[in-house]
C-alpha cells in the first residue's frame, strides 16, 4: 500500500483525490500521510515547500498541481513527494 501511495504522488494531490485514486477512507489515509511526511518521504506542495525542492514556476508538475503558485500551504492541503520519497520508489521501497 505504501508503495501505491508514493506512486500517486508523483502527481501532487488532496486527500480527496488521493483517496478516491485508491479506494480508501481519507482518514486512514490521513494517517498513513502523515507518518510518511514525518519520516520524510512526502509533504505539502506549495512554492517554497521543502517537498517541492523548487518554486511553481520551475516545477516540471505545475500543470497538474492543485497547489500551484501558492506560496504558504493551500487552505486544503495538497501532498506531493519529497526527493527521499522520490529516490525510494525509483528504489521500489
Amino acid at each position: 500500500m505504501l508503495k501505491r501511495v508514493l506512486a500517486e504522488l508523483e502527481r501532487p494531490q488532496t486527500l480527496a483525490q488521493l483517496a478516491a485514486r485508491l479506494g480508501v477512507e481519507a482518514g486512514v489515509l490521513w494517517a498513513m500521510l502523515e507518518t510518511l511526511e514525518k519520516k520524510g518521504y512526502l509533504g505539502l506542495a506549495y512554492s517554497e515547500s521543502p517537498a517541492c525542492n523548487v518554486a511553481c514556476s520551475g516545477c516540471s508538475l505545475r500543470n497538474l498541481c492543485p497547489a500551484v503558485d501558492s506560496e504558504t500551504p493551500p487552505p486544503t492541503p495538497v501532498w506531493r513527494l519529497s526527493p527521499k520519497g522520490r529516490r525510494a520508489l525509483e528504489q521500489g521501497l
